[in-house]
């Protein structure tokens, strides 16, 4: 399931992934740029990621993502999709996607953007799974041992995903 918008008369389309927009990032470009010696093909790199339960039980998660220099990207055009649900084999998980809508070239120069925010622990954050009985509990983000982050270029192009332990306090 994924969401297509025309973003113009060109008729070019952009997907997101299937979930909804977490509302409540924090969206920060940080002061330094990191180099590699030689251009990077057009896929994303991956994200890296803390994520870690707080003391008032919520999963709280800071995702550092590496974006081309050559792309502008403006901080507030970010956003976070959480997609919580069951796989296949009725095993609770939680992605998170930063997303964003550049056209990709090869670079070895990128920004770094840190976006921080709480994961949604309710029914409106839980993706059924068509392929399993309608019945299934909606399983609590809280138990989960470990997420999976990803850097998203809505046309459609995603970075291999991070997986990341959760860690209580």
């Amino acid at each position: 399931m994924s969401k297509t918008n025309q973003k113009d008369s060109s008729c070019e389309k952009t997907v997101r992934p299937a979930g909804i927009e977490i509302q409540k990032v924090i969206v920060s470009k940080l002061d330094f740029q990191i180099k590699f010696p030689s251009p990077r093909h057009n896929k994303p790199l991956p994200p890296t990621v803390q994520v870690a339960i707080n003391n008032t039980k919520e999963m709280e998660i800071s995702i550092v993502v590496f974006v081309s220099e050559n792309t502008n990207v403006d901080p507030n055009n970010l956003c976070i999709i959480q997609d919580f649900s069951y796989t296949n084999e009725q095993m609770p998980y939680a992605n998170f996607y930063v997303c964003y809508d550049v056209t990709p070239e090869p670079c070895s120069t990128f920004n770094v953007f840190q976006l921080t925010f709480n994961a949604i622990n309710s029914p409106e954050g839980y993706t059924p799974n068509t392929s399993l009985p309608k019945d299934m509990p909606i399983p609590h983000l809280l138990d989960l041992k470990e997420i999976v982050s990803f850097l998203w270029d809505e046309d459609p192009v995603g970075s291999r995903g991070t997986v990341t332990t959760v860690q209580n306090n």
